[in-house]
């Protein structure tokens, strides 16, 4: 089978997919994110979302510009969409804002259209590049030059599609944080402390009862959460 294709059995665990019903689901082209924290557009539609009941339906939708990913027009089946990332479908008036429940996998949930307007996008990462400009690398894939003073872990929240800054989410103390990932995956907690480790072993941070690593920590709200969890699942 081509490299377009997935065996559902051995899809990632973040997927929630029917593993047994067919043997092969569409693999995610690469880019964006990573195979594990992104599922093809195709997917969401007809098995999250269920919009249509085929891939063949799936790609007439796409086609027909009917589906936009952070408000820009997606026609490419196997498009990946990851963590934050805003799905739009105007004709049926739907938002969903790409969420992690507390199973570990990515869910889709529906929110308000002015909150389509905007997203969150982690500070992964600073260069300098030319000209002495710093350019910002962010967790779902996109550079931004930027003039704005931030640090790693930090998180913007940027409007839908310019990516303009609103407002910088400090990783800090007293900061809204969204986990990610270990044992408290899908939850959301105050940042209590910071650990700054000397040696090649990652930051910790600590929340009420339970500390984790700083790259499960992603910065939601000052005070209050942005965004919303998922529905709990069984």
């Amino acid at each position: 089978m081509s490299s377009d294709h997935l065996k559902r059995l051995v899809a990632p665990r973040s997927w929630s997919i029917a593993r047994k019903q067919n043997v092969w689901t569409t693999r995610p082209m690469p880019g964006k994110h990573s195979l594990e924290g992104a599922i093809p557009i195709s997917t969401i539609l007809r098995d999250y979302l269920n919009v249509c009941d085929t891939n063949r339906e799936a790609k007439y939708i796409l086609n027909s510009g009917a589906v936009l990913v952070d408000q820009r027009a997606v026609r490419k089946p196997k498009y990946p969409v990851g963590l934050m990332d805003v799905i739009s479908l105007p004709a049926m008036k739907r938002h969903y804002r790409t969420m992690i429940d507390d199973h570990g996998r990515l869910q889709f949930v529906e929110i308000k259209a002015a909150e389509s307007q905007w997203k969150l996008l982690r500070v992964e990462n600073k260069t300098v590049v030319k000209g002495g400009k710093v350019q910002l690398n962010l967790h779902d894939g996109t550079n931004m030059i930027s003039d704005k003073k931030v640090k790693t872990g930090d998180v913007l929240q940027v409007s839908l599609p310019d990516l303009k800054i609103k407002k910088v989410l400090e990783f800090k103390e007293g900061s809204q944080a969204f986990i990610m990932g270990g044992a408290h995956v899908g939850s959301l907690s105050e940042i209590k402390g910071i650990e700054i480790t000397r040696s090649t072993k990652p930051n910790l941070v600590m929340y009420d009862g339970f500390q984790t690593i700083k790259s499960y920590s992603f910065v939601v709200g000052d005070k209050k959460s942005l965004v919303n969890l998922p529905e709990a699942k069984l």
